[in-house]
Formats: C-alpha cells, structure tokens, sequence
C-alpha cells in the first residue's frame, strides 16, 4: 500500500498547495507547472496520464471537461489514483481539511480510478 500524493491542477490557487505543505509538511503535493510536473498549459491527458504514471490523484477545479476526459483515459485502459474535483466557493482551509485527512486516512490504492467532489 502507498501513501496519497497530489498533483494540483494550474484551475488552483497555488495559495492551496503551500497550505497543504505548511499544514502537513511530509505530504507529496506537486502543482502543474512546477517540481517536476507537467508543463502548464499541459491538456488534460496529458496530465492524466502523468498522474497515473507517477502514482498521483489530480486535483481540480475543471470539473467540465475533465470528466470527460477520465472517461476517455479509462476507455484507452488507464487508470486514476483518484480524481478530487474542488466545488467552488469554499475557503482553502476547507479545501485543505479535506485533502489532508485523504492523506492521512486512506493509502491510495483506496482511490484508484474514482472522482470524488470535496468538500463531502
């Protein structure tokens, strides 16, 4: 079993990433754009499928395309470590609550090819 670890989408305030490092430092969180990830601008498979090559769930705001695109990635034989789609309008904390006790709760392999919308 293995432990969650993030990929934060470039739809998320990286204001959310350095409160989940600050709130949790041994926590994985990789933003696009940055420590190795994805390029920004990077299209949704690609994402996708850096996600699932580097063991990541994905977390995002594109709750309009990207369900979509999960479908497609699934109907290819891929798989998610999870998909955590953010619904609007909630404080980072909130956000980071969430995310932190996936963390800390679960191991990944709890999460594997699921779409979840946080907060519950």
């Amino acid at each position: 079993m293995s432990v969650v670890r993030y990929l934060i989408d470039e739809s998320i305030p990286e204001q959310l990433m350095n409160a989940l490092i600050q709130r949790e430092p041994a926590m994985e969180v990789f933003i696009v754009g940055q420590n190795m990830a994805s390029p920004k601008g990077a299209p949704d498979p690609e994402l996708l499928l850096f996600a699932e090559k580097e063991k990541l769930a994905l977390v995002t705001f594109d709750k309009k395309s990207m369900d979509c695109h999960v479908t497609n990635h699934r109907a290819m034989g891929h798989h998610t470590w999870g998909i955590f789609e953010l619904r609007r309008g909630f404080s980072i904390r909130r956000y980071v609550d969430d995310l932190v006790l996936i963390w800390s709760a679960s191991e990944a392999e709890d999460w594997r090819d699921r779409i979840e919308w946080l907060p519950w």
